[in-house]
């Protein structure tokens, strides 16, 4: 799955550069996740251990143009730094509530072999989130899964 899903982001920015702009005003907004976002908040919890709840993760981040840069505290305790591509797929909107479903891929450092038994074998691990968005006006809430992990994400759209 990480595999088909690095194939993906490899092609989106050449298939997104392929695409002219709408001829008309009416058309739909550009994909919400390509937006510029300050993320603030963050809370995760790791599906092996539902019982363990949600754990604040305290992060900072940015995303521009399709990429995205962080810093958090991950469930382990441990300062981590994540940075890749972030692409939308679909982006319903209605009035001043708009949803859109899209995807992350990219590195990830501060974990050891408590999540993955290479983790402390390898600097940075690659990871693929898919993400769901919904916003409103310029606040958003964002839903990620990627494989052991689900998260929520409070951001500001810039």
């Amino acid at each position: 799955m990480v595999c088909a899903l690095a194939v993906c982001a490899l092609s989106a920015p050449r298939a997104a550069a392929a695409q002219s702009e709408p001829a008309d005003s009416t058309s739909a907004p550009p994909a919400a996740l390509m937006r510029t976002r300050l993320y603030l908040g963050m809370w995760s919890t790791h599906l092996r251990d539902l019982g363990g709840g949600l754990h604040g993760n305290a992060v900072l981040g940015v995303a521009f143009r399709g990429f995205y840069a962080a810093t958090f505290i991950n469930s382990f305790g441990d300062r981590s730094l994540a940075a890749g591509i972030q692409r939308g797929l679909t982006t319903p909107q209605r009035g001043t509530l708009t949803a859109a479903l899209g995807y992350r891929a990219g590195l990830v450092t501060g974990y050891d072999e408590r999540l993955f038994g290479i983790g402390d074998k390898l600097p940075a691990l690659p990871f693929a989130q898919l993400v769901g968005s919904l916003d409103y006006r310029n606040v958003g809430l964002e839903l990620a899964y990627a494989g052991i992990v689900a998260s929520v994400v409070m951001n500001w759209r810039i």
